[in-house]
């Protein structure tokens, strides 16, 4: 295997080199004039990171599902069992602001893009929604090479004057696309229930709506990691998930992936620690109530701000996962040292505290809030939705959940 390097962008500039060696191995090296670091994880320095950091944080760029992956390969010619070879057919556009090109490709900085951009009718929106499976990601559309993380079928978009379009000449996607998942009823409605519900009770959550294209309904999600400008152009910011901060190869705690402790000793690197931190405890209190068994460190991230300002992400991919039987309910993350939901006691909230360094007194007065205030916020949502043409059964069993957690915590507090 010949040796291969790619130019490795920041705002589209150079800040280093990714290289696949005859051996298959990824090393990345820095330039000397980078000024900012592509992650926590591989900071500021001269020396090469091998492959096993360089397969964390570039792999956790890619998609996750295998199908997703051999639809890329068999489109672009490329092995779907390898990041570079991936990565070098779709990194124009990634999470963040980090991008992947051949070395003698122009450099262009993208503090801002102009919009060029191509309106989709409902009927071609319709098609390339069902066409997902076998053409994820968009792809098959008009050059596009982006890619996003996550196991869940997607699309990156620009909605303009409220019309979803597709990127054209390097413009940056402004929203993430998300039909219904297969095989689990009102993903869609469950989605943007709980992001809804998270909002009125204080949490930062992106923009969301609902929408459909002929048959095909969808969620769209505003990109955090995107902005517009004073003069309506589309800027980049750099984000990076919990496991690529943290270097970690899995996302599932019981199989190796990082635990609460880890997820908040990290953010005593964010620039506001105190804040971030009663966010990200907010959050965790949230999301037992809700029923989502899948908050993993994935589902968590950094945005690194111009000026070297890092905090943490609005939250998103909020599930009530037990609102399908089929799925587990183990948590993602222990809180103490539980993973069921139904074994989680006061006791293991005082483990979480003192694991994670956090006041014990703050945690319960925020166990006593939302427990208290989420029956009321996810019923005045569900009376919303009701108003919508979105309307799904799938809500009753949401709040149903909501109701039994918070009940049931209520008791015990």
């Amino acid at each position: 295997m010949k040796q291969k390097v790619l130019s490795v962008r920041l705002h589209g500039l150079p800040v280093g080199t990714l290289e696949q060696t005859r051996d298959g191995k990824l090393k990345f090296t820095y330039l000397p004039e980078a000024k900012q670091a592509i992650s926590l994880s591989m900071p500021l320095t001269q020396e090469r990171y091998g492959n096993v950091p360089c397969e964390v944080y570039f792999g956790g760029l890619l998609p996750e599902s295998t199908e997703a992956r051999k639809a890329i390969a068999l489109k672009f010619d490329a092995n779907p069992n390898n990041t570079f070879s991936l990565l070098s057919v779709i990194g124009h556009d990634c999470a963040g602001a980090i991008s992947f090109h051949a070395p003698d490709e122009p450099v262009e900085a993208d503090s801002s893009h102009h919009i060029e951009i191509e309106p989709l009718s409902d009927k071609s929106l319709a098609k390339h929604i069902r066409e997902l499976p076998e053409k994820p990601l968009f792809l098959d559309l008009h050059g596009l090479r982006l890619s996003l993380a996550g196991v869940q079928e997607k699309a990156a978009v620009c909605v303009v004057d409220k019309k979803v379009c597709l990127p054209a000449h390097g413009t940056p996607t402004t929203h993430i696309l998300k039909p219904s998942i297969r095989n689990y009823q009102g993903t869609v409605q469950n989605e943007y229930l709980c992001l809804r519900t998270a909002k009125r009770i204080g949490l930062p959550t992106p923009h969301v709506e609902m929408r459909r294209a002929e048959d095909q309904m969808y969620l769209l999600v505003e990109r955090y990691d995107r902005k517009f400008d004073d003069k309506n152009r589309i800027a980049r910011i750099h984000q990076e998930d919990f496991t690529q901060a943290l270097s970690a190869r899995e996302k599932y705690q019981r199989f190796g992936g990082p635990s609460l402790k880890q997820c908040f000793d990290l953010l005593l690197k964010s620039s506001i620690p105190v804040v971030d931190r009663n966010y990200l405890m907010q959050a965790n209190v949230f999301n037992f109530l809700i029923g989502n068994a899948d908050a993993h460190a994935k589902n968590f991230a950094y945005l690194h701000h111009p000026g070297g300002n890092v905090r943490l992400a609005p939250f998103y991919d909020l599930l009530c996962t037990q609102a399908y039987s089929e799925l587990t309910q183990d948590m993602s993350m222990k809180v103490g040292d539980k993973y069921l939901f139904a074994d989680v006691r006061i006791a293991d909230w005082e483990d979480f505290s003192r694991q994670c360094e956090l006041s014990f007194p703050s945690v319960k007065k925020t166990l006593q809030k939302f427990a208290n205030d989420l029956p009321k916020a996810i019923a005045e949502e569900r009376a919303l939705l009701k108003q919508t043409d979105f309307d799904n059964e799938i809500a009753d069993k949401i709040v149903e959940c909501a109701n039994k957690n918070s009940a049931r915590l209520q008791q015990l507090l």
